[in-house]
């Protein structure tokens, strides 16, 4: 009963009904914990409005605790367990204070939650089919008629499923603004398609003699009705202003308007592409830093050459500033995560196989190698095990015996000799790529070396994508130059032989690439010889600090990092 007696105790202090109630819906306020709460002193009236608020919010912790208490039939509780549960939910709780009457403010709820109260003006938003009112469908579990035959033959209150007070609300909305009030709905779709209008709406425009105003996202804001220093300057830079109206900005707020005066010269400059190429991603004032910056010392990656090759201004924003892309939260593993995963239990099988060129042995130790990979994972990986993580596990143990079976065909006279041969890391021998007098480092991980009886090598590199943009022609144009490279380091970094062949192995799909060094116009040789060309083409591009950028032939990919501002961004659109 410790539930049952703290409420009374609570009931003493602050009485059953007090004035200051929690707020029900949100308002401008920041949410503030319980266990900030401070003790009211004498005379501090905002302390004190505070402290109840919190009091009254603990309050209705305390009734939940009972009703879940007497709904559940629940034990008696020790002292330690009912502190604790107590404080658990004091954690997970906060409070508001209620609106002042003196004070004005914003509200932002729903229409529900906005009964009864009067406002100066209301904004009521998505007008529009489906939305308000909203789309009912009939209880499928206890359809109308049914309603009907129960409430007529025995007397119960059912109310037909499909009934909706919206009309209600919507009448109780439009009526309590004292000044003003403003109707919006959207016009198109995310589809794209034409929205049409809510009947609230229709009727609205029957009844009352208004001109609906359209804006799009070209429309700007007039000087006389801007509510924001961004509508002015928009509204500055958009249509034709009055010197008084430039002299009242810059005197209100110089340093706001003297910003935007410089983005503006900015936005020409790349608009004509005429001199400060600066503004263009050309550095080449500070050609001296970067050269020094990426010299002879500096270690690339492929990945960082591919980066440069897709857009030299998605190179600078990732890896000269360390910007990364502003992904929103998702549950589960993403992309690097599983390839990650994947990469883990390949290298783990093998080298855990005394013969890794019998594939029955390959999957009879299968299960316990990804098993003990999948077991760490969540804690290694920094993830959340949701409830469908038990199939996913399941889903890349599937899709690791399919690549096991798919390598083990195309193995040829090629058998597995080294799994995860690093170069440049950890104070080993990089590559060394040289031409005429200047050269460059290149460090990496390859996946895996095959190798034939003669002694010629093949190398794979894990991808977790499909097959599609590994081709040949991507090759040709530079967009992928992993396989030749690595070809080159195990040759001179490793000294482990000529290669002979080198394809990527798409994980998941459990098929090669499109591209192989074997099948490639000219061999082997003449990927490598074109892969070298187009990294030198990236280091002395960054070298002499040029960035600027350049939309890839397929559109630009979601992850750069500078799609929220690149002047040249174009979004890639699946289907």
């Amino acid at each position: 009963q410790p539930y049952r007696e703290f409420v009374r105790w609570l009931e003493v202090l602050i009485g059953p009904d007090p004035e200051l109630q929690p707020s029900s819906y949100p308002t401008l306020d920041e949410p503030t914990s319980l266990n900030v709460v401070g003790r009211a002193r004498e005379g501090d009236e905002a302390i004190a409005q505070r402290d109840l608020a919190a009091l009254t919010s603990l309050k209705d912790i305390l009734r939940g605790l009972v009703w879940a208490e007497d709904a559940l039939q629940t034990k008696p509780l020790d002292y330690a367990t009912f502190v604790g549960e107590l404080a658990g939910a004091v954690e997970a709780t906060h409070y508001r204070l209620p609106p002042q009457p003196s004070r004005e403010g914003i509200l932002v709820a729903d229409v529900v939650q906005a009964r009864g109260i009067p406002f100066r003006a209301v904004a009521v938003l998505g007008l529009a089919e489906g939305e308000f009112p909203a789309v009912l469908s009939e209880d499928p579990f206890l359809t109308d008629r049914d309603r009907a035959e129960l409430s007529h033959s025995f007397g119960l209150a059912l109310r037909p499923s499909t009934e909706s007070s919206e009309a209600e609300f919507f009448y109780e909305t439009v009526t309590h603004p004292q000044e003003r009030l403003l109707l919006t709905r959207p016009r198109l779709a995310e589809s794209g398609a034409q929205w049409q209008a809510s009947p609230f709406w229709e009727e609205v425009c029957r009844l009352v003699r208004v001109e609906p105003v359209t804006l799009t996202s070209e429309s700007v804001t007039s000087m006389d009705r801007v509510a924001s220093w961004p509508e002015v300057m928009e509204s500055l830079g958009r249509t034709p202003a009055s010197a008084e109206a430039w002299y009242w900005a810059r005197q209100t707020a110089p340093q706001e308007t003297a910003q935007y005066e410089t983005a503006a010269r900015i936005f020409r400059v790349r608009w004509n592409q005429d001199d400060a190429p600066s503004y263009n991603g050309d550095l080449g004032a500070r050609r001296e830093a970067f050269a020094l910056q990426f010299g002879p010392d500096h270690m690339w990656s492929p990945s960082q050459l591919e980066a440069y090759r897709a857009c030299p201004f998605l190179f600078f924003v990732s890896r000269v500033l360390g910007l990364e892309a502003r992904e929103e939260p998702t549950e589960g593993l993403d992309a690097r995560q599983l390839g990650s995963i994947y990469h883990r239990i390949l290298e783990q099988l093998y080298k855990a196989t005394p013969a890794p060129w019998e594939l029955q042995e390959l999957l009879d130790r299968l299960p316990e190698a990804a098993g003990r990979v999948l077991d760490q994972a969540p804690q290694q990986e920094g993830f959340r095990e949701t409830a469908w993580w038990q199939q996913t596990r399941a889903e890349i143990e599937i899709n690791v015996s399919r690549s096991l079976h798919g390598l083990h065909e195309r193995r040829g006279e090629f058998t597995p000799h080294a799994f995860e041969q690093t170069f440049g890391l950890g104070g080993e021998q990089p590559l060394v790529v040289r031409s005429d007098e200047a050269s460059f480092y290149l460090r990496g991980v390859i996946d895996r070396i095959d190798r034939s009886p003669d002694g010629a090598l093949r190398v794979i590199d894990y991808k977790l994508g499909g097959p599609s943009g590994f081709s040949s022609p991507a090759i040709k144009r530079g967009e992928r130059l992993q396989i030749p490279l690595y070809a080159l380091a195990a040759e001179r970094a490793l000294g482990l032989g000529t290669t002979a062949d080198g394809f990527y192995w798409h994980v998941k799909h459990a098929e090669p690439s499109r591209f192989s060094l074997a099948s490639y116009e000219g061999g082997p040789e003449q990927a490598i010889q074109l892969a070298v060309q187009y990294a030198w083409e990236a280091v002395r591009g960054a070298r002499q600090a040029a960035f600027s950028p350049h939309a890839p032939d397929n559109d630009c990919p979601g992850y750069c990092p500078a799609s929220a501002f690149c002047w040249q961004y174009k979004p890639r659109f699946r289907f």
